[in-house]
């Protein structure tokens, strides 16, 4: 993602991976930096969750190769240990309690279970300790595994779709557990559908098409490579603005305040069809489009 002498936590080459005669991945390559918090978008079936499997050692690609801070994932086992992971389809035990199962894997990967109380404190867990998994709700089965994920990730914590299933509350502290194992010094790789939740705490981003890399680096570089134009107008022409851009065939959306959006490149048009329409314009605000805006604009 950016040219350094750092050791990446994450280096991937040429990493390609087929189920049958499909292609998941084709010919991914990128660098992730130490510490920090990546996110990995992309429609379904572009390849986010095979990419996670891979990173986390649970599914090997068919070709490539993929280091964790340095060390060859494929021969030396020894290069997961510190990597945690939530990821789709990896179960933990229905008819354990929370704290047994997180005092289970503290076993098997070495953490002092002194660190457990932290971690369920951060995911608003502590209540729910000593239930077993298979009476807690969907949201806070969901909490167990970002709970178990950050207990182990000790240098990578790798999550597949973390906000699926959580209350506001619950999706607010998800990202200020994220936010804080990043100052901790980790890296934190998250997919998501929820563009905001990547815009709101990602400094990084992977995006994904078809199996194919599309881009890999800063998030503000991302956004930055496309230009837009908020058209200002009174409250009471937002009914006359919409139809005028809509009859001119103009593709446009409203932002989060209601003011019509265009592309840069069809800015100059807007403006003459809102003229033409009678609706006044007040005033035309350049800025860079925000991530949502910037990957609706592939689709």
């Amino acid at each position: 993602m950016y040219e350094t002498d750092d050791i990446p936590a994450v280096s991937a080459t040429a990493v390609s991976h087929r189920y049958g005669r499909r292609d998941a991945l084709r010919d991914i390559s990128f660098r992730l930096p130490a510490g920090g918090v990546v996110g990995l978008v992309g429609a379904n079936g572009s390849g986010k969750s095979t990419l996670l499997r891979i990173i986390a050692g649970v599914t090997r690609p068919s070709s490539g190769s993929l280091s964790i801070s340095g060390t060859d994932l494929a021969s030396n086992e020894s290069s997961g240990a510190g990597v945690g992971a939530a990821i789709d389809g990896m179960s933990l035990w229905p008819g354990w309690t929370v704290e047994r199962n997180l005092r289970y894997l503290c076993g098997l990967a070495g953490i002092a279970p002194t660190k457990i109380g932290e971690v369920a404190r951060m995911t608003g867990l502590t209540r729910e300790l000593r239930t077993k998994l298979r009476r807690l709700s969907l949201g806070n089965r969901q909490r167990v595994s970002i709970a178990a994920a950050a207990l182990c990730g000790t240098r990578l914590v790798l999550l597949d779709e973390p906000m699926n299933g959580l209350d506001p509350d619950a999706r607010r502290q998800t990202r200020d557990l994220i936010t804080t194992l990043a100052r901790e010094g980790r890296t934190v790789v998250f997919s998501s559908h929820d563009l905001h939740d990547v815009e709101t705490v990602c400094r990084d981003l992977i995006v994904l098409e078809s199996g194919r890399l599309v881009f890999s680096g800063a998030l503000e570089d991302y956004a930055e490579q496309m230009m837009v134009v908020a058209l200002v107008i009174v409250e009471h022409d937002a009914g006359r603005a919409a139809a005028a851009l809509t009859g001119a065939q103009l593709r446009w959306w409203a932002d989060r305040s209601g003011r019509p959006v265009v592309a840069l490149d069809d800015a100059d048009e807007a403006e003459r069809v809102l003229t033409a329409a009678d609706v006044l314009l007040q005033r035309s605000e350049w800025r860079p489009a925000t991530l949502e805006e910037r990957f609706d604009e592939r689709r």
